[in-house]
């Protein structure tokens, strides 16, 4: 192992003894002191490599559900359903209950998680109508989305195909490199915002996300905008 993996490796260890410490003492101050602010930051502590517990964040907010949970909890108890591949989503059913009465850009994500309840559990979901109108029922104006776009684009082809690959691209706000491990920062971890942004919305990715979905040329192209 070079100099330079170890490292990398030292400096991840790090990160993750931060990530856990951090989680206990959380979940300790939540117990005592109770409140939506820590109990955000609990679960969202749970969200995060190396405990990424999706089942436990779900089992979170069930239990809190009655006292103080707001709808970006919601939507991430009803994401992290499905990354624990656990479909019988009752947030999401919550969701769209109350999705007539949000804003835009709630009610665009409860639309889009309803179209990914069908990507991931449906193999002839391409087919299906629904998924095709809770997607275009996503695309809200002056809502930055990337991912409802990308799989826009996946069930057109030509030119109308290319529009939306397009929007895609202009939708996203931030790329940023996993090559380099910054110190374990507790504000922008612990928030439903980074969360939602990076995984449903598609707006704040990766370089190495960006050159699979847009290839390496447009990343150069992107980085010199």
């Amino acid at each position: 192992m070079s100099d330079s993996d170890k490292i990398f490796n030292e400096t991840i260890q790090s990160r993750n003894k931060k990530v856990e410490e951090l989680n206990k003492k959380l979940k300790s101050e939540y117990e005592r002191h109770g409140g939506l602010e820590l109990l955000t930051k609990y679960i969202m502590s749970e969200t995060i490599a190396p405990i990424e517990d999706y089942e436990n964040v779900v089992k979170i907010i069930r239990e809190n559900y009655n006292e103080q949970i707001n709808v970006e909890l919601l939507i991430v108890g009803a994401y992290s359903a499905f990354l624990w591949m656990h479909y019988s989503n009752e947030m999401l059913e919550i969701l769209n209950l109350m999705c007539p009465f949000l804003p835009d850009r709630e009610r665009s994500i409860i639309h889009y998680l309803n179209a990914y309840k069908l990507y991931i559990t449906d193999g002839d979901y391409a087919s299906q109508r629904e998924y095709y109108e809770e997607l275009y029922a996503s695309l809200i104006p002056n809502v930055p989305f990337v991912n409802n776009r990308l799989k826009i684009a996946e069930l057109l082809t030509g030119t109308e195909a290319q529009k939306y690959y397009t929007e895609a691209m202009n939708n996203i706000q931030e790329i940023f490199s996993k090559d380099d491990v910054p110190e374990f920062s507790a504000k922008c971890a612990l928030s439903t915002q980074g969360f939602i942004d990076e995984l449903i919305l598609g707006t704040h990715i990766t370089k190495e996300q960006y050159k699979e979905m847009f290839g390496v040329k447009d990343i150069m192209n992107y980085s010199s905008q």
